[in-house]
């Protein structure tokens, strides 16, 4: 049964690219990136949180509200600058569940 009013949620795994970053300075940094594209009131609609990151591969897991999906996808690919160093974040793979992204998170720290 699916509770009244439960966030339906999409999961974004990434690659960041152009520098290196801990998780709390990804953290920061991308929130406050995306508190300049969405605003107050439109970063809590998209419910953007950042789940995993690893600094070894620079590959982390986002995750969103289903229903802001694209929005949060195009905002990713604008993303030119974070902490003042040019970066890029990639989108690699998304899904619904963060089970099958992890598999793949997992994968690639092996590589």
């Amino acid at each position: 049964m699916v509770k009244a009013g439960a966030l339906k949620k999409r999961y974004i795994l990434f690659r960041l690219e152009g520098q290196d970053l801990d998780k709390e300075q990804m953290k920061r940094s991308l929130y406050a990136e995306a508190l300049k594209f969405f605003g107050e009131f439109g970063l809590s609609i998209v419910a953007l949180k950042l789940v995993e990151f690893d600094e070894k591969k620079n590959l982390g897991i986002i995750r969103c509200s289903r229903e802001h999906y694209e929005s949060v996808l195009g905002f990713l690919a604008l993303i030119e600058v974070l902490n003042g160093v040019p970066s890029r974040l990639r989108t690699l793979k998304s899904s619904g569940t963060v089970k099958s992204l992890e598999s793949t998170f997992l994968s690639s720290q092996d590589k």
